[in-house]
């Protein structure tokens, strides 16, 4: 009888979702090339699948990273100038189960 090969772990994914200040247009010009900057090196590295501003305002962003833990991820929240000059005043790291989609 055969045996099957054991499946590879699940990709593990965590959401990283940013609260901005209100007025984040008007105070993010001087930070905003360090902040996407960072965020292409996530991409870049495979670890960060999308990110980017929701809202009207916008009110927020939402990224969505993958095969890291919730550690690496707060480490680039740490490191991005958004955060550390106060336009983000709150973030939330959650992990995130795909279901339907490419990469299910």
């Amino acid at each position: 009888m055969a045996s099957a090969a054991a499946a590879p772990p699940p990709t593990k994914y965590f959401l990283l979702e940013y609260k901005y200040v209100p007025d984040i247009l008007e105070k993010r010009g001087p930070f905003r090339a360090a902040h996407i900057e960072g965020a292409k090196k996530q991409a870049e590295a495979g670890k960060m699948v999308l990110g980017g501003a929701f809202g009207e305002s916008p009110e927020g962003a939402l990224f969505v990273f993958r095969d890291t833990t919730a550690e690496e991820v707060e480490k680039f929240v740490q490191a991005d100038p958004y955060v550390q000059n106060g336009l983000v005043p709150s973030w939330k790291i959650k992990p995130y189960a795909v279901v339907v989609g490419p990469h299910a």
